[in-house]
């Protein structure tokens, strides 16, 4: 799906050479471009990990030099002097009131206009640097706000505390520029890293990532309130146990599973609906435990085993899991379905669905253990239009709900591929190649569960993944979205 600019914009980051792009209006389709070039330049220096922040970073930047753009437009429209102190204070309430939140209504006009934004990349020697400038300038009293802000949140370490008391936000850009300075803090960048200057009719941000970094791990009392619930939850009964041995042994007595299977009825009803699904078609219905064995495998029957039990410890111990195990049992649906439309391997079927199923299991305990905390981040993210909460978790917890899942996970033993889905899942270019399909199978079903509920916007998902189900353009993703949720809501209408 990869476009002919995109190709040479690669191109250019493969030979080190400077990424100049310019935009009049940054539309979703700039966006996935900027996100594309970064994640790839981020990728070359062994920093994909910070992905999702610098994305995160760079888009309020872009997004904030949008907004002085369209400030200028709108005071022109309504006859309004900008350098004008009352003519500023009027307009200033004007804009926030009826412009801010609609910037797409001003697109237009900027399309007519002289204004740009530039976005820049150059590899240093010692460090990759970001720079965005657009043809306004910064008013005076407009950087001193901005500088008061920065040294600000430069001297705080805890981003809740300056969420709530944001203080002066009179253009809607105060949050952001805290939100910017505590996300470099996050991942061991200088603050000092972040510049910002106007001059000659030009305003100038850059930040500059230096190619070794030193992230300062977070420690709160929440975090240590996780780990110790992480320690304290049950682990799996005995007899599912020896039964998760004996699917792992290749001398195993299918027969004397099968007995032991017989006696819990819920594993029984699971094994046999397994047997009966759409990765499994045979001329016949299946009864037999012992043959639905056959059938499924033991692989597939430790991933009931797996599910099954997780299911019952988490429903037992947290009051948050229901409102979590609808998302997930939705994910997992979706999951499998990937698997069998793009004919998957048998295997790797099964374990999209579980891999699906417990992708979330980390936030049942975040929830569980910081529920305000968890509010104000899922407002943030909607405020903010972020694409994911785990870099606001990590800056402000010192955990992510997927880290809590991947220590879960351990916890209980899990196949490696079930602990790298947990802890990637909104990461997926990081899960080890071995685990890819699988992992990009539970991260697309995330995703599209996620535009579904209006959580997350096409120009979120990586490119890598929309390569790998040929996904060209948001209408193919609108139509298999359409398809999965007709199929899911029939499946449970006829469960």
């Amino acid at each position: 799906m990869l476009t002919e600019k995109k190709k040479l914009l690669y191109k250019k980051i493969i030979n080190g050479d400077p990424i100049n792009l310019n935009f009049k209006f940054i539309s979703a389709d700039a966006l996935m471009i900027i996100k594309s070039i970064v994640t790839r330049e981020l990728e070359k220096h062994d920093l994909h990990f910070i992905s999702n922040t610098m994305i995160t970073i760079l888009r309020e930047l872009l997004v904030n030099s949008l907004k002085a753009n369209v400030k200028r437009i709108f005071f022109q429209i309504n006859n309004l002097d900008i350098n004008n102190q009352q003519d500023y204070d009027t307009g200033i309430k004007k804009f926030k009131k009826e412009a801010i939140e609609d910037l797409d209504s001003f697109k237009d006009n900027i399309l007519k206009s002289n204004l740009t934004i530039i976005f820049n990349i150059t590899e240093k020697s010692d460090s990759i640097l970001f720079v965005i400038q657009n043809n306004t300038v910064i008013l005076p009293e407009e950087m001193k706000r901005i500088n008061d802000r920065i040294s600000l949140v430069t001297q705080q370490s805890d981003f809740i505390n300056i969420y709530e008391n944001v203080g002066d936000d009179t253009e809607g850009a105060g949050l952001g520029l805290s939100l910017v300075i505590m996300l470099l803090k996050s991942i061991g960048v200088d603050p000092s890293a972040f510049k910002i200057s106007s001059e000659n009719g030009i305003t100038v941000t850059s930040v500059q990532v230096p190619y070794i970094l030193k992230p300062v791990g977070v420690i709160t009392t929440i975090k240590e309130q996780i780990l110790d619930e992480i320690t304290g939850i049950p682990t799996f009964p005995e007899n599912i146990i020896t039964l998760m041995k004996m699917c792992s042994n290749p001398d195993t007595n299918i027969d004397k599973i099968a007995n032991i299977i017989k006696s819990d009825i819920s594993i029984t009803s699971d094994v046999i609906k397994l047997s009966n699904s759409a990765g499994f078609i045979s001329n016949k219905r299946i009864n037999d435990v012992r043959e639905a064995l056959i059938k499924i495998g033991l692989n597939n029957l430790k991933l009931i085993l797996i599910a099954g039990n997780a299911r019952k410890i988490m429903e037992n111990k947290y009051k948050k899991f229901e409102e979590i195990w609808a998302h997930c049992s939705k994910v997992a649906f979706y999951s499998r379905e990937l698997a069998l439309k793009y004919k998957f391997q048998s295997g790797e079927i099964e374990n999209a669905y579980t891999a699906g199923l417990l992708h979330d299991i980390g936030k049942i305990i975040l929830l569980t253990v910081d529920d305000k905390g968890m509010k104000k981040i899922a407002d943030l993210v909607q405020d903010r239009d972020l694409i994911t909460a785990t870099v606001l978790e990590e800056m402000s917890i010192g955990i992510s709900h997927a880290e809590i899942g991947s220590l879960i996970s351990e916890k209980w033993n899990f196949p490696n591929f079930l602990s790298e889905v947990a802890k990637y899942h909104h990461s997926p270019l990081n899960i080890s190649d071995e685990f890819k399909d699988v992992g990009f199978c539970a991260y697309l079903a995330n995703m599209i569960a996620g535009i579904e509920s209006k959580r997350y916007s096409y120009y979120y998902i990586e490119d890598a993944v929309l390569d790998k189900f040929n996904i060209k353009d948001e209408s193919e993703l609108m139509e298999i979205s359409k398809s999965l949720k007709k199929s899911y809501e029939l499946s449970q209408n006829n469960p």
